[in-house]
C-alpha cells in the first residue's frame, strides 16, 4: 500500500508539471519578440526581398477586408512581417488617396500596437508596396486602425521642386502651412535627445516653431553617439528597415528622428510616409538604425531605437507624402561649440555639437542643455554669455554678450540665444540676404552673485539754470547678497543743460535699458525689433539707413546692442495743450478754442472775414467758427510747424555687472536768468502769448 501511494503522487507530479509548463513559459515570454519563437508569431523577411509597387489605379480594385502585410522592424534589425487587412479608399483631400487598412497581428496588438517610428512602413497585399503606414487611430483598442499614403504620392516627391530650391534662383514669397484635426493622428517619428532631463522636455518642444512639433515627438533619451553596426547587418538599405535622421550629434546633445523606409529607388529612397518636420528642401544626414522593441504606452506605443555606423546618405525633401533620401556623402553641418565656466574657476569645459542645416532653432536647445548638464543644478543664478555666429557669407563675425538672472540660468540662455541666431537665419526676418551660419560658438559664464539691482530714487536740484551742469542722484536697490555695508546703492551723474533750454517745468526720466514692464525683466526686446511707443515725434530724428546687405545688417547691430547695466538719464521740456511741443503756458487756459472749430485749411489759420476754401464754396468762415473774442491776433503764433524740436539733455550711465531694472519719473523746474523776458511766467496762471500786449497781473487781495 505504501508503495502504492507513492507511485501514485510521483505520478501526479508529473501530471502537474507537464499541465502547467505552458503556463510558465508563457509567464516568461510577455514580449514574444524577446524569444526564440518569433517565427511563430511574425514571418521574417529574409534576404534581400524586393517588393513591387502597387499604384493606385491597382489598389482601388481590392476588395474589402484583402489581406495585406506591414514589413517593419521590431527587434534588432531583422525585417518581420505583421498581417494586417485592406478596410477601403479615403480621399480625405491632401491631394493623394489614403488607404484604411486594420491591423490583424495579435503579436503586434500584444506589445502595443502601432508604435511611433512604424511610419513608413511598407503595406501592401504579400511582395507588394501600395504605400506606407502614416496615420493611426487614437485611443483605440484592437483591432487598431492606420492609414496609409499612396505610393504614387510618395513618388512624386522625388521630383518635386520645394520652396528653398526657388529661393536660390529667384525672390518668391513663403506659402502657409496647412494643419489637420481629427479622431486620427500621426505615427510620429519619435526623435531621441540625450542629455536632457525628462522634465525639461516641454520647455524646450515649445521653444520650436509650431510647424516642427506636428508630426514628431521628443522624449529624453538615454544614448550617445552613433555606435559600432551590429553583427550579421546587411551594408544595404532596403524596404522596411530602420532609419534615423541626425538633426544635432556630439558631446552631449543628440537628437535623432526615427522611422522606417517604405522603397529603395537607385540611389534615391522615400520613407515615413509623411512629413517630418515639412520644411520642403531639406539637409539632414540619415543613419541606419537598430530597434531595441517597442515600449508600450497607453497613447501611443514607440520603437526605442538607435543609429549606428556612419551616415549614409543626405535627406535632401521633406514633404507631406513623404522624405526624399538619397544615398552618398553626408551633408555638412553647423559646427557649435559650447564653452561652460563655472563660477569662480578660470578653466572652461568645452563640449562640441553639430547642427543640421535647416534647424538652427535646435542651436540654442543643445546650448541650453549642455549647460544644464554641465552646472549639474537648477538654482537661482546670473550668467554671462557671449554668441559669436560666423558666417559664409562673409568674413565679418558677429558678436553679441548678454547677461541673465533667473531660476535656471540655462532657460536664460535658450531664450537670448534663440533670438539672436533666429534674427539671422529666419529668411523673414533678415532681408538683406542670405546668412548661412559656417561655426556658432557660446560662452557661458556662471557668475558668484546674483547681480540685480531696481531704481528706486531719483533727486535732482529743485531750480536748473540754463547754461550750466545740474548734478543727478540715482538710489539703487540691489539683491541681497550684492551689497555692501549700505543697503542701496548711488551714483550721480552730471547734465550739462543748453543755454537755449526752455524754462519753466520739464520732465527727467531715469530707467534702465528694459524696464521689466515692457520687456518681462532682464529679457530686452529681441535683436533688431523695430518698436513704436507711440509717442509722435516732430519729423526731423535721425533715422537709421535700412542695410542692403549682411555687413551692414552686422554693423548695425553691433551699434544697437544695449548693456544691461546701462541707465539713461533724459531731460525734455514738458509738453501740453493740443500743439504737441508747445509749451503749456504758451495756451491761455481760459481762452478754449470753439466747438466745432475746424483745423487750419491747407496748415494756416484763417482770421476773421479772411477768404478760405470751404465746403459751402461762398469764401466765407462761418459765424460759429469765427475766433472767440478776445482771442489774441494770430500774427507770430507759434504753431507746431513753425517751431523745431525742443532741446533735449540724454546721459547713460552703465552700472558695470549688474542687471538694472525699473523706471523714475520726476519734475523739475528751468530757471531763466531773466524773468522779464518771457521765458517764464511773472506769477502762476498769467500766459505769456508772443505777438499779445502785456497787460499789469491782477493785484492779489489781502483778507
Amino acid at each position: 500500500m505504501k508503495e502504492f501511494f507513492m507511485l501514485t503522487s510521483i505520478a501526479i507530479v508529473i501530471f502537474c508539471q507537464l499541465s502547467c509548463a505552458p503556463d510558465e513559459e508563457q509567464m516568461q515570454t510577455e514580449n514574444p519578440l524577446a524569444s526564440d519563437t518569433i517565427n511563430g508569431f511574425n514571418a521574417p523577411l529574409l534576404g534581400d526581398v524586393v517588393l513591387e509597387n502597387m499604384y493606385e489605379d491597382e489598389a482601388r480594385k481590392l476588395t474589402d477586408k484583402t489581406p495585406l502585410q506591414i514589413v517593419t522592424v521590431l527587434e534588432g534589425t531583422s525585417r518581420v512581417v505583421l498581417q494586417a487587412r485592406f478596410r477601403g479608399v479615403r480621399d480625405f483631400g491632401f491631394g493623394f488617396p489614403l488607404y484604411e487598412c486594420e491591423l490583424m497581428d495579435e503579436s503586434a496588438e500584444a506589445m502595443g500596437g502601432i508604435a511611433q517610428g512604424m511610419s513608413g512602413s511598407p503595406v501592401g497585399p504579400p511582395g507588394r508596396i501600395m504605400g506606407a503606414l502614416a496615420l493611426g487611430d487614437i485611443f483605440s483598442r484592437a483591432p487598431t486602425r492606420f492609414w496609409v499614403t499612396s505610393i504614387d504620392a510618395m513618388e512624386a516627391s522625388i521630383d518635386h521642386q520645394p520652396l528653398g530650391e526657388f529661393l536660390e534662383q529667384e525672390p518668391v514669397p513663403a506659402a502657409p502651412a496647412a494643419g489637420i484635426n481629427a479622431t486620427y493622428a500621426p505615427v510620429k517619428t519619435p526623435i531621441m535627445i540625450t542629455g536632457i532631463q525628462p522634465h525639461r522636455i516641454q520647455e524646450l518642444s515649445s521653444h520650436l516653431p509650431d510647424a516642427q512639433r506636428n508630426f514628431v515627438e521628443l522624449f529624453a533619451h538615454i544614448g550617445g553617439a552613433p555606435a559600432a553596426p551590429p553583427a550579421r547587418t546587411s551594408p544595404k538599405l532596403a524596404a522596411g528597415d530602420m532609419i534615423g535622421v541626425a538633426i544635432a550629434t556630439g558631446d552631449v546633445v543628440n537628437a535623432i528622428g526615427f522611422g522606417t523606409v517604405t522603397q529603395v529607388y537607385d540611389d534615391k529612397f522615400v520613407a515615413f510616409g509623411h512629413p517630418m518636420f515639412g520644411t520642403g528642401k531639406s539637409a539632414l544626414p540619415v543613419y541606419r538604425a537598430v530597434t531595441n522593441g517597442v515600449v508600450p504606452n497607453l497613447v501611443a506605443s514607440y520603437k526605442s531605437s538607435s543609429i549606428y555606423g556612419n551616415p549614409i546618405g543626405t535627406i535632401t525633401k521633406d514633404l507631406t507624402p513623404a522624405i526624399v533620401g538619397e544615398f552618398g556623402a553626408p551633408p555638412s553641418m553647423i559646427p557649435v561649440k559650447v564653452s561652460y565656466h563655472p563660477a569662480n574657476s578660470s578653466t572652461a569645459i568645452e563640449k562640441h555639437h553639430r547642427v543640421a542645416y535647416g534647424q538652427e532653432s535646435y542651436i540654442p536647445l543643445v546650448a541650453s542643455a549642455t549647460v544644464a548638464a554641465l552646472r549639474m543644478e537648477r538654482s537661482n543664478a546670473t550668467v554671462d554669455t557671449t554668441v559669436t555666429l560666423e558666417f559664409q557669407e562673409t568674413d565679418t563675425v558677429y558678436t553679441e554678450s548678454f547677461r541673465s538672472a533667473s531660476p535656471s540660468p540655462s532657460e536664460g540662455v535658450l531664450a537670448h540665444t534663440g533670438q539672436i541666431v533666429q534674427f539671422f537665419s529666419d529668411t523673414l526676418t533678415n532681408s538683406t540676404g542670405k546668412a548661412t551660419l559656417k561655426a556658432v560658438s557660446i560662452s557661458v559664464t556662471d557668475k558668484p552673485q546674483i547681480t540685480t539691482a531696481e531704481i528706486v530714487e531719483v533727486t535732482a536740484p529743485e531750480e536748473i539754470i540754463p547754461g550750466e551742469s545740474a548734478t543727478v542722484s540715482i538710489v539703487l536697490l540691489p539683491h541681497w547678497n550684492a551689497a555692501g555695508d549700505e543697503r542701496t546703492i548711488q551714483r550721480d551723474i552730471t547734465l550739462e543743460i543748453p543755454a537755449d533750454f526752455p524754462a519753466g517745468e520739464a520732465n527727467l526720466s531715469v530707467a534702465a535699458a528694459a524696464p521689466p514692464d515692457l520687456f518681462g525683466g532682464e529679457f530686452g526686446p529681441p535683436p533688431g525689433a523695430i518698436l513704436d511707443f507711440g509717442f509722435g515725434g516732430f519729423g526731423d530724428e535721425e533715422e537709421q539707413p535700412v542695410p542692403k546687405n549682411l555687413d551692414e545688417l552686422i554693423e548695425q547691430m553691433l551699434e544697437n546692442q544695449v548693456d544691461a547695466g546701462l541707465i539713461t538719464v533724459t531731460l525734455t521740456p514738458s509738453f501740453g495743450g493740443d500743439f504737441p511741443g508747445l509749451p503749456t503756458d504758451l495756451l491761455p487756459g481760459d481762452l478754449p478754442l470753439p466747438e466745432g472749430f475746424l483745423p487750419p485749411v491747407d496748415g494756416e489759420m484763417p482770421e476773421d472775414g479772411e477768404e478760405a476754401d470751404d465746403e459751402n464754396g461762398d469764401g466765407e468762415i462761418p459765424p460759429d467758427l469765427q475766433l472767440p473774442e478776445g482771442f489774441p491776433p494770430l500774427d507770430g503764433f507759434p504753431f507746431p510747424e513753425d517751431i523745431g524740436p525742443p532741446p533735449t539733455v540724454e546721459v547713460e550711465l552703465i552700472i558695470d555687472g549688474f542687471i538694472v531694472t525699473g523706471y523714475k519719473d520726476i519734475t523739475v523746474t528751468i530757471k531763466g536768468e531773466d524773468m522779464g523776458d518771457e521765458m517764464m511766467p511773472e506769477e502762476p496762471g498769467a500766459p505769456i502769448i508772443p505777438g499779445a500786449p502785456a497787460e499789469p497781473a491782477e493785484p492779489v487781495e489781502e483778507e
